[in-house]
């Protein structure tokens, strides 16, 4: 063993080790700078996309109810429970038609009550229930003939809008003609 060889050694260790100081001083200056930089980009993007994936997921759950409420709402029938009137009934129906006209400002100018014409059935057959048509002839605007038609459908005796034809009046554009069928049934 020489000791000229062991200095050597020594200062082949103290270069070593300089050599290893001087790389991870790089390494953590550089390289692991620029990759922690990335890490916090790329962390707010993870975090941008859960939020994003959370909102999705909340927004789809309130579509799946809302959409089983609305299935639910069209697999009900709607149980309305409409009266028929008999025949001598009807000119009091009549007046009732012209109090809710009155109420959405629908001037009624004529009133046709009539039954519907049958068609030919076997000598057998009779009738429970008469077919009635209510011919309106109406001057009003679009949304008060809506509200209207609405409001007799929600009557308590039962009718149904059997036609409807609507026309302009050139003195009023703001006004239309209405002619309006009711069809009803009678005892």
């Amino acid at each position: 063993m020489n000791l000229a060889n062991i200095q050597l050694d020594k200062r082949k260790k103290i270069l070593i080790v300089i050599f290893c100081v001087v790389i991870a001083y790089l390494d953590m200056n550089f390289i692991l700078k620029a990759q922690a930089t990335g890490l916090k980009s790329l962390d707010l993007k993870v975090s941008g996309v859960e939020k994003d994936l959370a909102n999705l997921n909340r927004d789809l759950e309130i579509m799946s109810a809302s959409k089983n409420k609305q299935g639910a709402l069209w697999r009900k029938p709607a149980i309305k429970s409409s009266k028929i009137i008999s025949e001598s009934q009807i000119p009091g129906l009549l007046q009732d038609i012209s109090k809710e006209a009155n109420k959405f400002d629908i001037k009624i100018s004529q009133i046709r009550p009539s039954r519907e014409a049958k068609t030919i059935k076997p000598a057998g057959a009779a009738d429970k229930f008469i077919p009635y048509l209510i011919n309106l002839d109406l001057v009003c605007d679009y949304h008060n003939l809506g509200k209207f038609i609405n409001a007799l459908e929600k009557f308590p005796v039962f009718m149904g809008v059997e036609e409807l034809k609507i026309s302009t009046q050139l003195p009023d554009y703001m006004k239309q003609k209405a002619g309006l069928i009711l069809k009803t049934y009678v005892k």
